[in-house]
This record gives structure tokens, sequence and C-alpha cells, in this order.
């Protein structure tokens, strides 16, 4: 919840009703903008080191 509350500048109170699945896609919403050079998570960045290294 902090990522949203960085991001969006929303409250707990304003995450209060949301269910954990829309926690979850809110959260990804909130880690893409905060960093929109790696959309694709942190399984991309451990690949590219890999195929940097080779």
């Amino acid at each position: 919840m902090a990522d949203l509350a960085i991001v969006f500048h929303w409250t707990p109170a304003d995450c209060a009703d949301f269910s954990l699945r829309e926690l979850m896609e809110w959260r990804e919403r909130a880690r893409k903008r905060s960093n929109p050079e790696d959309s694709h998570g942190a399984r991309s960045q451990t690949a590219g080191a890999a195929q940097r290294r080779r």
C-alpha cells in the first residue's frame, strides 16, 4: 500500500474497500508508473542482465 500512497497519493482509508486482487492490480499500476522503463517486472531485469553478460 505504500506504493499506492506514494504514486497516487492515496491514504489507507482510500484503499480500505479494495479486494486483495484490486490492491494487487493497483500496486502493479503504481510500480509501472513509478518506473516506466521497466514495465515487465523484476524477472525481465534478471533476464536482461543475463543476456548482457553473454
